[in-house]
C-alpha cells in the first residue's frame, strides 16, 4: 500500500496545480515565468483529473477487496472532493 499513499500524495499535488489553474484562469496570469505556467498548466488541467480518478478508483478498490490500508483520512476525502470539483469544471460548467 506504500504505492497508493505515494499516489495519494502525487494527485494531491497535481489537485493544487488544478486549484492554481482554475484561479489563473478566472484572473489574470500571474505567474510570470513561461516555464513554470507550462508545468502548473500541464500537471493542473492535463494531468490532475486522470491521476485523480485513478487514485480514487484504487481507494474504491481496496475499499471492496476489505483491505486494510494505512493512509491519512484528510488526503483520501480532498481527492475525492477534488474528483467531484473537477467533473463539475470539466462536464457539467461548460454546457
Amino acid at each position: 500500500m506504500k504505492y497508493l499513499l505515494y499516489a495519494s500524495r502525487l494527485a494531491f499535488i497535481c489537485n493544487l496545480f488544478f486549484l492554481v489553474c482554475f484561479i489563473i484562469q478566472r484572473t489574470h496570469d500571474f505567474i510570470n515565468q513561461p516555464d513554470l505556467t507550462a508545468i502548473v498548466i500541464i500537471l493542473g488541467w492535463m494531468v490532475a483529473p486522470f491521476l485523480n480518478m485513478a487514485v480514487n478508483f484504487w481507494y474504491a478498490g481496496v475499499l471492496v477487496s476489505k483491505s486494510s490500508f494505512r493512509l491519512p483520512l484528510w488526503l483520501a476525502f480532498t481527492n475525492l472532493f477534488l474528483v467531484l470539483i473537477q467533473l463539475y469544471i470539466y462536464f457539467i460548467l461548460p454546457s
